[in-house]
């Protein structure tokens, strides 16, 4: 494998300007990411595209570039317009941590700069802006912490990795195996239906709305360019649990899970896991991503780092008057009620009329 230079060995490079270009039209973006060491897949164009066709964004990036023209740092963001939440810029929607995109030999002269493109954007536009990232060189920003962020390391020897998880996941994932558990993997359309009614059943027993079907579809072209998997365990040739993974460059992200409440008592959420991260071992990765969880979620936050994941907390940026309010109190509890309460289509019904706002 290749090695990448380490930032020691880089003399940085001094930002000289800024560019705001399209970056799903520009090919210079794409070639920027794919050739940035620790670029998120939230970032790569596949992934604006899909909220673009599904929620009609329209987007844009922030460059920073050097005196060769090239880009050393640079943000992606959606412009979104709603009567509900407001007009803003988000830096993404559906995407838990989303990082700027930052060359190897970026200097810190890159961060004020950008910094100051976005403060001057916030002026002209008149619109807030929300940064999936801490990023406190910005001017008046607010930077909040309200989410944890695990990432378990990762090595090519995948039985290793999977000794460090806990006793009791350990345990839980050779009963999987020994109660006859199995698992396959994913890709196509008939993999995220599979994916998907679960999906249903899951947010109707949390009270939560759903994807909108087209959503969770469209991220058959996503896999179609080596961006990630379904991985479906079964029981008694019948789907109990699958699991949506995203996987670019040297990271795998887990992004959606869903079981059948009726067999979690065979643990097939932590065998899905424990595949998923031998899979990353096995194609050289070397961050297995578990995404955002809320800071109250105490009990989902200990299965995370059962897997000897590491627990760090996840900031988020806001270019505005106020802080958005955690949650909707009242609002959340009436939703949930009626999810749970109402037949499955319900929550399919919120999530289509709610999710592109929320994003």
């Amino acid at each position: 494998m290749k090695s990448i230079p380490t930032a020691k060995a880089i003399a940085p490079t001094a930002a000289r300007s800024i560019e705001h270009l399209d970056p799903i039209a520009d090919p210079r973006w794409a070639r920027f990411v794919d050739a940035t060491p620790g670029a998120s897949v939230f970032a790569h164009p596949a992934w604006l595209e899909l909220l673009t066709r599904c929620y009609r964004y329209e987007f844009s990036a922030l460059c920073a570039t050097g005196d060769d023209g090239e880009f050393v740092l640079g943000m992606p963001l959606a412009r979104v317009e709603s009567r509900l939440t407001g007009r803003r810029l988000v830096s993404l929607p559906f995407s838990d941590f989303c990082p700027p995109v930052r060359a190897v030999d970026a200097g810190p002269d890159a961060d004020f700069r950008l910094a100051d493109a976005l403060a001057d954007l916030r002026r002209s536009s008149g619109l807030k802006v929300e940064i999936h990232d801490a990023f406190p060189q910005i001017e008046g920003a607010h930077v909040v912490s309200r989410f944890f962020l695990h990432r378990l390391e990762l090595e090519n020897d995948a039985d290793a990795v999977l000794r460090r998880a806990s006793k009791s996941q350990k345990s839980s994932r050779t009963k999987a195996r020994r109660e006859g558990v199995t698992t396959r993997v994913g890709t196509d359309r008939a993999a995220l239906d599979t994916f998907y009614g679960l999906h249903l059943r899951t947010r109707r027993r949390l009270g939560v709305p759903t994807q909108p079907r087209r959503f969770i579809r469209a991220f058959e072209q996503l896999f179609a360019r080596g961006l990630g998997y379904v991985l479906i365990a079964d029981y008694q040739g019948q789907p109990i649990a699958a699991a949506v993974f995203l996987t670019f460059a040297d990271t795998t992200v887990y992004k959606y899970g869903a079981s059948d409440e009726r067999h979690l008592g065979l643990r097939p959420n932590n065998l899905v896991l424990a595949e998923a991260i031998r899979t990353a071992c096995e194609s050289g990765h070397t961050t297995f991503d578990f995404g955002r969880t809320d800071a109250t979620n105490d009990g989902l936050a200990a299965f995370k780092r059962s897997f000897g994941a590491a627990e760090r907390e996840l900031s988020y940026t806001y270019l505005a008057d106020d802080v958005p309010a955690e949650g909707h109190g009242r609002l959340d509890k009436v939703l949930a009620g009626v999810i749970q309460r109402g037949p499955q289509w319900t929550g399919q019904a919120i999530g289509s009329a709610l999710y592109r706002h929320v994003g």
